[in-house]
């Protein structure tokens, strides 16, 4: 069977896409959550240029994306995200190919690099990251390194 194909009568089934629903919800989100689809052109401003690397603004169109990472909610009023890029670009965490978030209906299919240190803050409702964008939450275990941790202090 599918992904994609429906399972009516498959209570667990249901009972794991409602919660996938709520979950979505950004006063649900949590650390090690995982978004897709991030325009790229809203990620260049949020890091003051500096991702993607070697970007300009005029060169990206609109379907141009990166996901983002859930680092730490700030109090009640803000989340930290960072980006994630599938180039090896520092010395970063990152999340192997293959590895299957919760809730995810896929696995990646490559290494999703961590860039912590290129963090920034957006408070719940905002137009760059919403319940639309979410993908499913990264297992700490799944992780490889710990540098991501720096950006949850």
């Amino acid at each position: 069977m599918g992904n994609n194909t429906r399972r009516t009568g498959d209570p667990f089934w249901e009972m794991q896409q409602r919660y996938r629903s709520e979950r979505s919800l950004p006063a649900n989100w949590e650390p090690l959550d995982f978004f897709k689809k991030i325009s790229d052109r809203s990620l260049l401003k949020k890091t003051c240029g500096k991702f993607p690397r070697g970007k300009l603004m005029n060169s990206l169109s609109e379907t141009d994306t990166h996901p983002v990472f859930l680092l730490k909610r700030v109090e009640d009023y803000s989340y930290r995200f960072c980006p994630c890029s599938t180039k090896k670009q520092g010395n970063y965490s990152y999340i192997p190919a293959e590895s299957k978030l919760e809730l995810a209906s896929t696995s990646f299919h490559k290494h999703g690099y961590i860039c912590h240190n290129l963090f920034f803050n957006l408070p719940p409702e905002n137009d760059m990251v919403g319940q639309e964008n979410f993908f499913g939450i990264a297992r700490e275990n799944d992780i490889i390194g710990d540098q991501y941790k720096e950006g949850m202090l």
